[in-house]
C-alpha cells in the first residue's frame, strides 16, 4: 500500500501511497462486503425447517432432532457464533471502508492545494 524510502531524487525519505492501490484496497474491502451479505443470508438459511433433521417420530428421536437444530440453528450454537464472527467482519469491513474514502478525499484536498493552475 505504501512506499517506504524515497520516493523521488529530490526527497530524502518517507512514504507515499499510490492511489491504484487504494481504489484496490476499496474493491477488495467491496468484494469482502458481497461475501459476508452471501455468509449471511446461507446462515440464516441453516435455522429454516429446510435444514431441520428428521430423525423419526420416536420420543428419541425428536430430542436429538431438537438438539441439532439447537447446535445448529439457534443464537447459542453455530448461528450464533457465526453472526457473532460476521458483526466483527462487518465492523472491519466498515473502518476499512471508511480509511479508503478519507485517504481518497485527503489526497484529493491537499492536491487542490497545491494546484496553481
Amino acid at each position: 500500500m505504501y512506499v517506504d524510502g524515497p520516493t523521488d531524487t529530490t526527497s530524502s525519505g518517507g512514504w507515499s501511497v499510490d492511489p491504484s492501490q487504494v481504489q484496490a484496497f476499496a474493491d477488495a474491502v467491496a468484494d469482502v462486503r458481497g461475501q459476508l451479505d452471501k455468509i449471511t443470508r446461507e446462515v440464516e438459511e441453516l435455522s429454516t425447517p429446510n435444514f431441520a433433521p428428521m430423525l423419526g417420530t420416536s420420543p428419541v428421536g425428536q430430542e436429538l432432532a431438537e438438539k441439532f437444530s439447537d447446535r445448529l440453528g439457534s443464537e447459542r450454537g453455530l448461528r450464533g457464533q457465526l453472526n457473532v464472527a460476521v458483526a466483527h467482519m462487518e465492523e472491519f469491513v466498515l473502518a476499512a471502508e471508511n480509511t479508503a474514502r478519507s485517504y481518497t478525499q485527503v489526497d484529493t484536498d491537499n492536491l487542490t492545494k497545491f494546484n496553481y493552475s
